[in-house]
């Protein structure tokens, strides 16, 4: 052994042992995460040049255990044992700088690796608080109605439920923060920071509840108008319908008069609530878009048109009656003069009729001289001139109740005293006439002397006989003839009245059936339709009241042929027209019906659509981004509900359908809209959900090769556990081998995985391949020491095992 050799193996040793406490100090000078982030990043760049010099002090140490084999060669004892000793020191030195380096590096570039994601995360949230601020910072937009700020009001919740939701990453957040702080005591992560941060998120969220409640308000108000306005519709109907039925009534005039008071006292009450509606209106202005301002004012002015309406249509039936009873009072007088008339007419006719009887019987008597024949004459002529006096009180009469027929009320008893009288009096001149012939006829019986004298006894028999065929063939006409001149006056009264009430009737079915043909038609919305389905109704009443008068027909129906087919004629008319109406009515109602399921239905879905948007955009980060982190099954149950809206939406199409085709044009062209809207939204919102569908579906395959990955990473740290650990064998050089081939062969799925997979898996392999390279290296390292030292090779090589094995089953955070 050469003094050269010995003194080269001490350079050699003096300059790795120089090396390895020159790292080391260096490595206590940057071994610190306390400070801000620049500095921190300093120390990692330190680090990071000490990790790479590490290849410097291995060569250093090759050099060392080179020199060192001449030595170990020597036969002086003393020289190899004090040569071991060098070595073993040298070794544990050079261990306990790798480890240091390695604890050191890994330390600070944890800490700087968790500062740069919760600096990431912070910025986002940090996006996130600044939207939500301008977001809120904006005006409120107003709203046409109470559906629309209903959707604006669910809008608001799904932002506010968004907003607490982000309270979980808050949380996180600030745990990062007092853990980096509790680290590095950098003043961006102390508790002011994270303080800071509390109040502008509780700020954010405060706001946005406000705002919930601002819009709820303001929805409640709304409906609480909404609600008012419909029950003072149903009022204004409830009372118009209530004035109707009192006027159907068959009331005296007295009692309507006084229901009418009672009735107008009511509505004249209920001006209040339409004051309070009208005060509702400007308290919306605010808070109402100008055309939903536009409709509540038009609302309250039709109300206050409905309301004076009804008004008006009080005091008109007021008048009507008061009217009615004046007329009423004027038909009584007429009528009681006319009755007094009537009596003092059938007076005189009576004693007319007494001295008629008394002049009668004074004719039957077989003996009745000259001088009685000419006092018979003389009744005779009297009451013929009183007949013709009378003639004139007749006409009177007449005149009379032609007036009364100009009134409203029934003059048919009056008529029938009337034509009573006037009959009788007829009856008493037949009657005149008949007795001035029978009188000719008795001059010509008493004068039968001088029949004989003229025409001889032969003739004047003859002429007697012929005389007396001639006076029964008289009164046997006289009493036929007032028999059928009866019959024709009664007929010709029956007559004149089925005639009269028929045209009245034919009158007020073709007005039914002109009201019938101005109420039917297509109408262009529900109201619309509402209102029609109304219209149907009264008219409907109307002719099933109009029943009651076709019988009253029936009983002035006489013999005449030509009557009979009138009635009958009407009453087939009224039964087509009933029958009509009651379809129409059937058929209006099924329109009303099917028109509000559609309405219905279209804001089901229409609500539906808005709220699973905002779920949607909800699984959004703020960088555009979709992220389903913790909420995954929220998300499957949110795609989960598609599948029964698609049916319900291709139900609101076919209902669509079925109302357009009851529609009118006008209407037409808003419900088109109203559906095309509705499939834009539909479609809009279907491919959102198809891109959510699908970033679930891959984040489920890179997760499920993932965790192939960690599981294949286990057993390969088992293996390479159960390899290291094997310290009893012999390390031939074929038994490297063999471990070497080991290795390769657990090596090449890695190397397969990294091929083939892309994406997150990728990036993980690429974070994996050159840890795992340098373990090989490492380890190829351990297995060349005990080819130099037998005798100490054990031991360095499970040192370093154990270094690494601790390295990679340890999963928290690096020692301090």
């Amino acid at each position: 052994m050469t003094l050269q050799e010995q003194q080269e193996f001490t350079d050699n040793l003096d300059s790795a042992k120089s090396w390895m406490k020159a790292i080391q100090e260096r490595l206590k000078a940057n071994d610190n995460t306390q400070g801000p982030r620049q500095a921190l990043e300093a120390r990692l760049r330190e680090t990071e040049k000490i990790r790479q010099s590490e290849e410097e002090g291995r060569v250093k140490m090759d050099m060392v255990l080179v020199a060192a084999e001449q030595l170990l060669q020597d036969g002086n004892e003393e020289l190899r044992n004090h040569t071991h000793t060098q070595l073993k020191d040298l070794k544990g030195l050079w261990e306990e700088t790798c480890t240091y380096i390695t604890h050191c590096h890994s330390r600070i570039e944890w800490v700087w690796l968790h500062w740069s994601e919760y600096l990431k995360a912070y910025q986002e949230f940090e996006l996130w608080l600044t939207k939500q601020q301008r977001s809120h910072d904006v005006e409120l937009e107003a709203q046409l109605g109470v559906k629309e700020k209903l959707w604006q009001v669910d809008q608001q919740r799904v932002v506010v439920s968004d907003i607490k939701g982000q309270a979980v990453l808050l949380e996180r957040l600030l745990d990062e923060a007092a853990a980096l702080h509790n680290r590095t005591q950098d003043p961006s992560v102390d508790p002011q920071a994270q303080e800071r941060l509390q109040e502008a998120y509780n700020h954010v969220r405060d706001r946005a509840e406000e705002r919930l409640s601002l819009l709820q308000k303001i929805c409640e108000q709304h409906q609480t108008h909404q609600g008012c306005v419909q029950r003072f519709q149903s009022w204004l109907l409830s009372k118009t319908k209530e004035l109707t039925e009192v006027m159907g009534r068959n009331d005296t005039a007295e009692e309507k008069l006084k229901a009418l008071k009672a009735l107008d006292d009511s509505v004249a009450c209920e001006e209040k609530a339409l004051l309070d509606i009208e005060g509702m209106v400007e308290s919306l202005r605010p808070n109402t878009s100008p055309a939903g301002v536009e409709e509540v004012v038009e609302e309250a002015e039709e109300l206050r048109l409905g309301w004076q309406r009804l008004r008006e249509g009080l005091c008109k039936a007021d008048e009507g009656l008061r009217s009615s009873l004046d007329t009423h009072s004027q038909y009584m007088t007429r009528c009681q003069r006319l009755g007094d008339d009537i009596g003092r007419l059938r007076e005189q006719l009576k004693g007319l009729d007494q001295e008629l009887e008394e002049t009668q019987d004074c004719r039957d008597r077989i003996d009745h001289t000259e001088e009685q024949m000419v006092g018979q004459w003389t009744k005779y002529t009297g009451v013929r001139n009183t007949l013709a006096g009378e003639e004139s009180q007749v006409e009177l009469l007449k005149a009379q109740l032609r007036e009364l027929f100009r009134f409203s009320e029934d003059s048919r008893h009056l008529s029938h005293d009337v034509l009573a009288v006037v009959k009788e009096h007829q009856r008493y001149c037949l009657l005149k006439e008949s007795v001035q012939l029978q009188e000719r006829f008795s001059l010509l019986e008493v004068k039968g002397d001088l029949l004989d004298s003229v025409f001889g006894p032969e003739r004047s028999d003859g002429l007697q006989s012929e005389l007396s065929t001639a006076m029964r063939n008289r009164e046997l006409l006289h009493v036929q003839l007032q028999q059928r001149k009866s019959r024709l006056q009664a007929f010709i009264s029956r007559t004149k009245d089925f005639t009269d009430t028929y045209k009245l009737m034919c009158s007020k079915l073709s007005s039914i059936k002109g009201r019938l043909m101005t109420a039917d038609g297509l109408q262009p919305d529900i109201l619309a339709k509402k209102s029609q389905s109304d219209q149907f109704g009264v008219i409907l009443k109307d002719v099933e009241d109009y029943e009651a008068q076709i019988m009253a027909l029936e009983t002035l129906v006489s013999s005449s042929q030509t009557n009979r087919i009138q009635f009958e004629k009407l009453c087939d008319e009224w039964k087509h027209l009933h029958i009509a109406v009651k379809a129409k009515v059937d058929e209006s109602d099924k329109i009303v019906a099917e028109h509000e399921r559609f309405h219905d239905s279209l804001l089901n879905i229409e609500k539906w659509l808005m709220i699973m948007k905002q779920k949607l955009m909800s699984f959004h980060s703020p960088t555009g981004e979709w992220s389903i982190e913790g909420r995954r099954h929220e998300a499957e149950r949110a795609l989960g509900e598609f599948p029964e809206k698609e049916l319900q939406l291709q139900q609101v199409d076919i209902q669509g359908q079925g109302v357009l085709k009851k529609t009118s044009e006008e209407g037409q062209v808003h419900i088109l809209g109203d559906m095309k809207r509705l499939k834009d939204s539909w479609l809009a919102l279907y491919e959102m959900s198809l891109n959510l569908h699908s970033f679930q579906e891959s984040r489920g395959h890179h997760e499920s090769r993932r965790k192939e990955f960690d599981s294949w990473l286990f057993k390969q740290n088992e293996l390479l556990s159960e390899i290291l650990s094997s310290t009893g064998a012999a390390h031939s050089a074929k038994n490297v081998r063999l471990k070497q081939d080991t290795l390769k062969v657990s090596f090449n799925p890695v190397l397969l995985l990294y091929q083939q997979k892309p994406g997150l898996l990728q990036r993980v392999c690429r974070l994996a391949l050159p840890l795992w390279l340098l373990f090989l290296a490492l380890l190829l390292l351990a297995f060349l020491l005990p080819l130099m030292d037998e005798g100490n090779s054990c031991s360095l090589s499970n040192n370093f095992a154990r270094s690494f094995n601790i390295m990679l089953r340890y999963e928290g955070p690096p020692p301090t």
